[in-house]
């Protein structure tokens, strides 16, 4: 589903041909009955990440490696997170996506219509993997007016033609304001 496809049709449609009720679609996408009613009616559109979820709900994952991927950061006891080539958020671990945890705190963050400085990192991030397996991630942000930071460390691989990675995340007050900028960089290497 393209950014310029009718996504409240693509909604309304799926929920006919498979007659699923609005408020168990809106469960699986994991949003509200009444957000899900805004995206159908065409009165709010989707952020990028949940058009992610709608297109991988509506259309599936077609690769199996993927999917394993998938299935195995959403097991995950640690705080991983998988992104795509653009920094979306395919899938992460219930540490991150629970009631009051980071990413349902602050999840806004990888969301390019939210966050401007997201389109940088994202071209940086794409060109960095094509060499780096493992990159360091550093977005600085403010919190309830204090200064917190969000460190990632993403394993970067290859699924056919599609640039993934495996990143584990924290998020924490960066009081003393050690992370000034967003940065993406390679992990140093193992001590010789």
């Amino acid at each position: 589903m393209g950014q310029g496809a009718d996504v409240g049709a693509t909604l309304r449609g799926y929920r006919a041909r498979f007659s699923i009720k609005q408020d168990a679609l809106a469960r699986a996408l994991g949003v509200s009955q009444g957000q899900l009613s805004r995206w159908e009616s065409g009165r709010e559109r989707p952020g990028a990440r949940n058009r992610d979820v709608i297109d991988a709900l509506i259309h599936g994952r077609a690769d199996p490696l993927l999917a394993g991927l998938i299935h195995y950061v959403r097991g995950a006891r640690a705080p991983l997170a998988l992104f795509d080539a653009r920094l979306a958020i395919v899938a992460a671990s219930p540490t991150l996506t629970g009631m009051g945890a980071p990413l349902a705190r602050f999840g806004w963050l990888f969301d390019p219509d939210i966050n401007p400085a997201l389109d940088t990192l994202q071209k940086r991030f794409i060109a960095m993997s094509k060499s780096g397996k493992v990159l360091v991630l550093e977005v600085p942000f403010s919190h309830e007016a204090l200064p917190w930071a969000c460190y990632g460390r993403l394993t970067v691989s290859r699924i056919g033609s599609d640039i993934t990675a495996i990143a584990e995340m924290v998020f924490t007050p960066d009081e003393r304001q050690t992370v000034r900028q967003v940065s993406l960089r390679a992990a140093p290497g193992p001590a010789r």
